[in-house]
């Protein structure tokens, strides 16, 4: 199909009207007598033969001149005839949605999401159906998709269906919004595979995200008038001469307002007791962030609480403003970890070591592994024997117990004799002076100076299946470890009166002991015990029992996990989240932690420097076909033949 490059040129074609109105007006012959030769007689006697032709000729020279004005006025408008891929890619769109997680922010019951939606929707039906072209749509979450692929008029319906799917049920359900930030360079590396296809297709950025500049993509902004958000940013809780204190950081963004810090605590000092308390009209400037105490214990204004505090289930801290905001994720956050998980020790000796009980202790007041450790020591003779069951730990110290505990991790030091259900076979006792090897590297050993320890005493093992050797005297294992669910027992093989363990040594030995038998239940990716994470963290589950349960917004149904621990499980949505271990006893300990929105995504009008953009081809020459080149041929042609006319008419 020919198309022109420059249509205004057919007005040209005025000059048709023109020539045929000089015809009209153009005098005609007319006939009169006068006095003449015989030759003039002659001339007018051939002429008036001649008449029939002169009008064929007058009317071929006027379709001439008129064909020729048209070639003129075609010139002008310079036509062509486009390739096909042309005018399949002529006004292709590429269509990526912000799913951030504040395009959630909501206006007359319309989030920005799904305004992007329906605006994207929109484009593709202009595009498919008026422009006749394709379109893509790419949804840019945390981890950003293709939704639709150049999609053209026979995948019309199959497209507009993608993207209704964007929008989940009609209930809202499903919506496929993320909790978390977008990853727009990924996003636009897709719409750059597409540019490959086609340099000349516009790239459009539909979010709220306000950006200096914006390079070559066209940003659309989604956002309404009126939208604003008052939010919890942050919130941490410290432990001050036995009383809690609830740091807490609040903003506002789209306008001031003044409201209220809520802090309800549950569980107070192991009882079914909650405390409400509130730190009223905290000021919020608007894109300002505050940061108020609330604190336990102490009648400090404006809070008003002398009711001390010293351990609690949960506390749950979230604002009011008075009137709803634009959006309702960040308005609260609930804190965990108030109330340690109580593991219970058994140290049974011949003989009470200073060592174990200052590492105990040293244990008990760590603040990484968040346990309430209680102790009890027992020394034990021919008649008197250490427990066997009703303990989390166990650690034996010369003496061995004749059967093994089977609920809970133990530890055999300088064993005498091996029980029976030990694993394990002695040999003799060997003497002398030896300097420890190992694996420095396992997280038993890690920080603990094996090389820089002398033994002067040890017992041989003959025989120990399922162990894993740690330490060596010359090339017979002295520090052994068994860590499955069914077991967990350590073996040291001397004693520590006859070794060289230092102060500083040993404790670090056996918290690293401690902490590889019973992790903590949840830690992040660093082992640091958290519990409060943001969407898109990491969180580390660890299992010091027989088996796990994982609930929470991310997991849905509840999930068993019993072999494939520890496990790195990235948190998507905010709230809380609860792990359940059976322990070796059979008792069942449950852990709780809470997922929040980034702070970043609480800005719901934060403005970036500078967008992402895809890398843009250069556009190839295009393959049209011009038409000049025959124009010209056949405007020549005309003339030549207006020309020839003119000669016969004339001469």
């Amino acid at each position: 199909m020919m198309e022109l490059l420059r249509p205004l040129g057919l007005l040209g074609l005025l000059g048709i009207a023109i020539l045929i109105l000089i015809y009209i007006l153009k005098p005609n012959y007319q006939q009169k007598i006068i006095s003449s030769t015989y030759v003039w007689k002659l001339s007018l006697k051939y002429r008036r033969k001649q008449v029939p032709i002169n009008r064929l000729l007058s009317i071929l020279l006027l379709i001439l001149q008129i064909l020729v004005i048209a070639a003129c006025a075609m010139v002008l408008a310079q036509p062509f005839i486009p390739s096909s891929a042309d005018r399949k890619n002529e006004g292709e769109k590429i269509a990526v949605i912000d799913a951030s997680a504040d395009m959630l922010a909501a206006r007359n019951g319309l989030t920005r999401f799904e305004r992007a939606v329906e605006e994207v929707r929109a484009l593709a039906v202009e595009t498919i159906d008026r422009n006749a072209s394709c379109i893509t749509v790419i949804l840019a979450d945390d981890n950003p998709s293709v939704i639709v692929y150049r999609a053209d008029s026979s995948r019309r319906e199959e497209a507009l269906g993608e993207i209704d799917g964007l929008l989940g049920d009609e209930s809202g359900a499903d919506l496929r919004c993320s909790y978390s930030q977008a990853d727009v360079e990924s996003a636009m590396d897709f719409a750059e595979e597409v540019l490959e296809q086609n340099p000349e297709a516009e790239v459009l950025y539909y979010t709220a995200t306000r950006y200096v500049d914006n390079g070559k993509v066209t940003v659309v902004d989604v956002s309404q008038q009126g939208e604003w958000n008052a939010a919890i940013l942050d919130a941490e809780v410290e432990l001050e001469e036995n009383y809690y204190t609830f740091a807490v950081e609040v903003g506002s963004y789209g306008r001031s307002v003044d409201v209220d810090v809520y802090c309800e605590i549950y569980g107070i000092n192991n009882t079914a007791e909650t405390l409400t308390l509130v730190y009223p009209n905290v000021h919020c400037e608007m894109g300002e962030r505050m940061e108020v105490a609330i604190r336990t214990g102490r009648n400090i204004a404006p809070v008003n609480c002398e009711k001390p505090v010293f351990s609690y289930d949960r506390v749950r801290l979230y604002i009011d403003a008075g009137q709803p905001d634009s959006f309702v994720h960040d308005d609260s956050i609930t804190l965990y970890g108030g109330m340690p998980d109580t593991i219970k020790i058994q140290y049974a000796s011949t003989e009470i070591n200073p060592f174990f009980s200052n590492a105990l202790l040293a244990m008990r007041d760590s603040r990484r592994l968040r346990w309430n450790i209680q102790i009890d020591e027992v020394r034990v003779s021919g008649n008197t024997q250490g427990k066997v069951s009703g303990y989390d730990f166990y650690i034996f110290e010369n003496q061995m117990p004749e059967i093994m505990p089977t609920d809970g991790v133990v530890l055999l030091v300088n064993p005498q004799a091996a029980p029976s259900s030990g694993g394990f076979i002695l040999g003799d006792p060997v003497p002398g002076e030896f300097t420890l090897t190992g694996e420095e590297n396992h997280p038993v050993t890690q920080g603990v100076k094996i090389e820089e320890v002398q033994v002067t005493r040890y017992m041989q093992l003959t025989a120990y299946d399922g162990y894993e050797p740690l330490m060596y005297v010359q090339d017979d294992p002295v520090l052994l470890v068994k860590n499955t669910g069914a077991e967990k027992v350590g073996l040291l093989a001397f004693s520590l009166k006859y070794s060289t363990f230092s102060i500083q040594t040993f404790p670090r030995f056996l918290y690293n002991l401690f902490d590889y038998f019973l992790p903590s239940t949840v830690t992040d990716e660093a082992d640091g015990v958290e519990f409060l994470f943001e969407v898109g963290d990491s969180v580390k589950l660890n299992s010091r029992g027989m088996a796990m349960q994982f609930a929470g917004p991310s997991v849905g149904e509840e999930e068993e996990y019993p072999e494939s621990l520890p496990l790195l499980f990235e948190v998507k949505e905010p709230g809380s989240y609860s792990v359940q271990i059976t322990l070796m006893s059979g008792r069942t300990s449950t852990s709780y932690f809470y997922v929040k929105i980034s702070s970043d995504e609480s800005d719901i009008f934060r403005t970036e420097d500078e967008l992402y953009n895809p890398e843009f081809p250069e556009i190839p020459p295009k393959d049209d076909k011009d038409l000049l080149y025959y124009l010209a041929i056949a405007l020549a042609g005309l003339l030549f033949l207006e020309w020839l006319l003119q000669v016969r008419e004339n001469y």
